[in-house]
């Protein structure tokens, strides 16, 4: 399948525009990292928790992180999570005090006493904040049904089958309205019903996720990162000069992943996009995604080189765009249907890895056409330019940029 047949649109003419284009995006994004202080990294790599809760009722965001900071725990944002029928918010405590710290339990056990129900014991037991292990242990404690005084029947067997029936049920609602929820769930007796509605309550939220990390783990997590891209550049570089034999072709290839990668994380920036591990797995993926279609091109030039060595290289690039083009193009279309369809539909925890491939796939689609081919020949006319003058006594070009001006002119 083609999109486009027998195109002879000269890319090269405009090079030094889409050069100019990129240079300012570049310079925007990095003032936007440089006036915030970098990247807005998230739980992952500054270390703390990131806890999810959701209520019987629309929450109060001002409410909650007024709650939590009254306990002496410090929040960096309050947030709602999820669709909001769903009534879900997303805490994030940042971890400032020791390795190991569980701030999650201190945030629930804040909002605990805050939203205490009223008229329920100190002591009730919460079915919405309680696991099945702490009910089933209840329950063998208070022993309802009497099972331990049946010689046939266990009371580990017999309650641990209501117990996660109990908590099945409670996952599939999100949390329990009222006790009396609870008391419906298929395979609880009557006994046992009444002792749901005299043991326990149904409190006003339940957690549904926690994950904490400390600040050492945070702190070798952004190392990490950071030399993960830098060695994936590199990577890159060796890899491209080695199968090109060319130090233009690596280059070239290099900087436009540079480019690509810098102007998606400055547009992270401007809008306060959090990095976390799955941000940066997803540059990651823009590496990869981005020097293939490079290569793509790349390679059309080398065997366009090699069948007219006399041809112009500016020709052969706009020639061999040209030839791409149309594969260049359905490909990334394609790929990007996808990531739009998961950035719909993949919810809140892939929405920054989708956001980053959906800006990733345009400015590399971008970078391929008009910023790594045309820097290619940019670099040789300085090369040759450079040579001839050194033959003849002239004085050398001083940079890439100066010759291909001067040339164009």
């Amino acid at each position: 399948m083609r999109l486009f047949h027998n195109t002879n649109i000269d890319f090269l003419k405009i090079k030094w525009i889409c050069i100019s284009l990129s240079i300012l995006a570049i310079v925007i994004g990095t003032i936007s990292l440089v006036a915030k202080g970098g990247p807005n990294l998230g739980i992952d790599f500054t270390g703390g928790a990131q806890i999810v809760y959701a209520f019987s009722k629309t929450p109060d965001e001002d409410q909650i992180r007024k709650i939590v900071e009254a306990a002496n725990v410090k929040v960096v944002s309050v947030q709602r999570y999820d669709k909001a029928e769903r009534n879900q918010v997303l805490l994030r405590v940042p971890m400032e005090k020791k390795e190991g710290r569980d701030v999650s339990k201190e945030v629930t056990a804040a909002l605990t006493k805050a939203l205490h129900p009223a008229g329920a014991g100190p002591d009730a037991f919460d079915l919405n904040l309680n696991g099945a292990d702490l009910l089933l242990k209840k329950l063998i404690a208070d022993d309802p049904e009497h099972a331990a005084q049946r010689p046939s029947v266990d009371p580990k067997v017999e309650y641990g089958r209501v117990t996660q029936a109990i908590i099945a049920a409670r996952s599939e609602k999100g949390l329990f309205a009222s006790v009396a929820d609870a008391a419906k769930t298929p395979g609880v007796s009557p006994t046992l019903a009444e002792w749901l509605k005299a043991k326990t309550i149904a409190g006003p939220f339940t957690l549904m996720s926690a994950e904490n990390v400390g600040p050492q783990v945070g702190k070798d997590l952004r190392e990490k990162g950071t030399w993960a891209i830098l060695f994936s550049w590199l990577a890159m570089l060796l890899y491209i000069a080695f199968r090109f034999r060319s130090a233009s072709f690596g280059t070239a290839a290099v900087v436009a992943l540079i480019h690509d990668t810098w102007i998606t994380l400055g547009l992270c920036s401007i809008l306060n996009l959090e990095i976390s591990l799955t941000v940066v797995a997803a540059f990651l993926t823009l590496i990869g995604y981005s020097v293939n279609d490079t290569v793509v091109v790349f390679d059309r030039i080398r065997e366009n080189r090699e069948k007219n060595r006399r041809a112009p290289l500016a020709e052969l690039v706009n020639h061999s765009v040209n030839q791409t083009l149309s594969r260049t193009v359905l490909t990334s279309l394609l790929t990007f249907v996808v990531v739009v369809v998961l950035f719909l539909l993949g919810g809140e925890v892939l929405r920054g890895f989708s956001f980053v491939m959906l800006v990733g796939i345009i400015v590399g689609t971008y970078s391929s056409i008009f910023i790594a081919a045309p820097l290619v020949v940019v670099w040789e006319e300085w090369r040759q330019k450079r040579a001839a003058a050194k033959s003849t006594g002239a004085p050398a070009p001083t940079k890439p940029g100066k010759a291909a001006a001067a040339k164009s002119r």
